[in-house]
């Protein structure tokens, strides 16, 4: 929902900058991570929203996640807590995660392939994807037997569609 964005993007530019300036961009990528996964749990959440107090909502994430939460990540369950945040927790890593992919040139790629591609050809791939686009990419592997072979590549808002079906059905167009 655009309305939770709004409310999760300062949370998620706070946490960014601490991040950056501590240097612990894996630590709040984990802490965001499994807070996500945690008020995304139907059964957590309903917990949550009985609980007494913010207060006593805070304490029962913290007894949740204590071990992936160091002071700072638990100071943020209780700020989220104060205000009545924590249902926006999944908005806040996403957006956590997009400001850190920015900051550290990391792209997201998806390569969809009709059987999975052998680690040489991937590694060149990829190679070839970080020199064009001069970023590290994080790659998603989709195995989707549909497209008969070659390769579909999503990078950000491109797709570049190398795959058997789509050159077959342009064939057959331009055969019409």
């Amino acid at each position: 929902m655009a309305e939770n964005l709004t409310i999760a993007r300062p949370y998620a530019q706070a946490v960014f900058e601490i991040a950056k300036q501590d240097k612990s961009f894996d630590q709040w990528t984990k802490s965001l991570e499994a807070l996500a996964c945690a008020v995304s749990n139907e059964q957590f959440a309903y917990m949550l929203s009985e609980a007494s107090s913010n207060e006593a909502a805070s304490k029962l994430i913290i007894e949740l996640l204590g071990d992936l939460l160091d002071e700072k990540g638990q100071n943020f369950v209780h700020v989220l807590g104060e205000n009545n945040r924590f249902m926006v927790l999944p908005e806040i890593y996403q957006e956590f995660i997009r400001l850190r992919d920015d900051y550290l040139k990391v792209q997201a790629v998806e390569i969809v392939t009709a059987r999975p591609l052998a680690p040489e050809d991937e590694k060149a791939l990829v190679a070839k994807l970080e020199k064009k686009y001069q970023v590290k990419v994080s790659v998603t592997r989709t195995i989707d037997p549909s497209i008969m072979g070659g390769v579909i590549i999503r990078i950000g808002d491109e797709v570049i569609d190398g795959s058997v079906k789509t050159n077959l059905s342009r064939l057959s167009s331009t055969l019409k």
